[in-house]
């Protein structure tokens, strides 16, 4: 997978209440400010940019605090930070990028315990294995008794699948086809029985594969055929990344007796303009993990994964600074089955890249939020949002505040997900920070509020009567009437 930040150049920008700079960057932001209570604040006065490069922010100031919620964010990729097919898959002849990725073994184990607890699924038929990579995966089916495996791969690699299927002997077995799959074409009626593929990317889709197996598959997959996951969810959770900006922004606060926070500063105005990719700590987590996409890879077309988002509410389980959502994703291998005796065979395994799991090569993503707003030590809070660009007396200390949830604090936001019309395997992440007082909950919400948990218990008493009915229908009443 390519770095997800890549090189950037950072300016300072102002983030006065009126307008903003926006740096050249490939995830850039805009900050506007907009107060709950009623009373305007300024005038926002908007700035040409690029279309493809921005991250909106507006930053919402809520009456009984200090530090505002930041509501708003886009980020997006540069244009010039597009790679093209051909450079994308140049990229994959670098041997040192699958040592990694075969080595991670969170997530090579998951693939070979899929197969080989399901060669039932795998013996005496044809695989298809789409971005075959070095073979790993053409391997696991092979051994687990697969007659075919098309092992297709578009970079310079193939050529090394076809002496590995060879050194394994499996050279009568492994047939790889050096092109992407979409050029691909089958003998005359050659379904594929079982289609696998590592096509996830960071947060699930960044620079995934997701749409090339979907297309393979609408190709070549025989009707009962079976996809390899089968099921992909992507988790989202709030987090504190304390640990994380100690280490890269508190650092340099004292430097050999030097304050050189200004540098520091610098660096926490990044982290708003890109997602951050990182292994997040279990403890770190401030609420009940949710699931906000769930894909069906036998049954998901292409347009439930262009554009979608998703509105939620969680309750806050311990005192932190809200530092951004953590992402990460689950893969499901179902296996599960019935033999010809009715019993079941076969197993579920799943591949977890989330902070409860050991580390994959993955790690978890983050969408920071930033720095919520500043406050000098020498004036009071103020109804203005400041940082260290807006002071003109450098003497002026300033230090730098995040939002701070508390235990059984509810809060909530959407994120939206959107694929590039250039190139599908990049997306546009928008998070909006939503108002549990005011905005609409989905049905059913976990997320603690009085009328959400009435609202639960109904549905659940609905589904429950519901479920009683089909199980023990309402007798039908024959009238009976008297013979003529």
């Amino acid at each position: 997978m390519s770095d997800l930040a890549g090189s950037q150049t950072t300016q300072p920008h102002n983030l006065g209440p009126t307008a903003l700079e926006q740096p050249p960057c490939w995830w850039c932001c805009t900050c506007v400010r907009k107060a709950s209570c009623k009373r305007k604040t300024g005038n926002l006065n908007k700035n040409n940019h690029t279309t493809n490069c921005f991250i909106k922010c507006l930053l919402k100031l809520r009456q009984h605090k200090s530090v505002p919620y930041i509501s708003y964010m886009t980020m997006r990729n540069h244009e010039m930070a597009t790679l093209s097919d051909r450079e994308y898959f140049t990229s994959y002849e670098d041997l040192e990028i699958h040592r990694l990725m075969v080595g991670d073994l969170p997530r090579t184990t998951a693939y070979q315990e899929a197969i080989n607890r399901n060669k039932h699924l795998f013996h005496g038929k044809t695989v298809m294995d789409v971005g075959a990579g070095t073979g790993i995966l053409s391997l696991f089916a092979a051994a687990a008794g697969a007659t075919k495996v098309y092992a297709v791969e578009a970079s310079g690699t193939a050529q090394l699948v076809n002496k590995v299927a060879k050194q394994n002997g499996f050279d009568e077995v492994i047939s790889v086809l050096n092109c992407k799959v979409e050029d691909v074409e089958l003998p005359s009626g050659v379904r594929i029985d079982v289609m696998v593929s590592e096509w996830m990317g960071f947060y699930l889709f960044h620079e995934s594969m997701l749409n090339s197996v979907l297309a393979a598959r609408d190709r070549f997959l025989a009707e009962d055929g079976v996809m390899f996951p089968s099921e992909a969810r992507l988790y989202a959770c709030p987090c504190s990344l304390q640990g994380l900006y100690e280490e890269k922004i508190t650092f340099w606060n004292n430097v050999f007796g030097f304050d050189m926070s200004a540098v520091g500063s610098s660096v926490l105005d990044a982290t708003a303009k890109k997602p951050e990719v990182c292994v997040v700590k279990q403890d770190d987590l401030l609420a009940q993990p949710v699931c906000i996409k769930t894909i069906d890879l036998r049954w998901v077309e292409t347009n439930e994964i262009t554009k979608f988002s998703e509105n939620t509410f969680v309750s806050i389980t311990k005192r932190a600074p809200y530092h951004g959502l953590c992402l990460w994703f689950e893969c499901d291998f179902n296996g599960l089955d019935y033999n010809e005796n009715g019993d079941s065979i076969g197993e579920l395994v799943t591949l977890s890249t989330s902070p409860f799991s050991a580390p994959t090569h993955w790690k978890q993503t983050v969408v920071t939020l930033g720095a919520a707003g500043t406050e000098r030590s020498s004036i009071g809070p103020e109804d203005g949002l400041q940082t260290d660009h807006d002071i003109a007396d450098d003497t002026i200390r300033t230090k730098s505040k995040f939002i701070e949830v508390e235990e059984d604090e509810v809060i909530g936001w959407r994120l939206e997900f959107e694929q590039s019309e250039s190139n599908a395997r990049h997306y546009t992440i928008t998070l909006q920070m939503l108002d549990p007082e005011e905005d609409e909950h989905p049905e059913p919400c976990s997320c603690g509020m009085a009328r959400c948990l009435i609202i639960a218990k109904l549905i659940e008493n609905e589904m429950q009567a519901a479920a009683g009915t089909k199980c023990n229908p309402e007798p039908v009443v024959v009238e009976e009437t008297a013979a003529n």
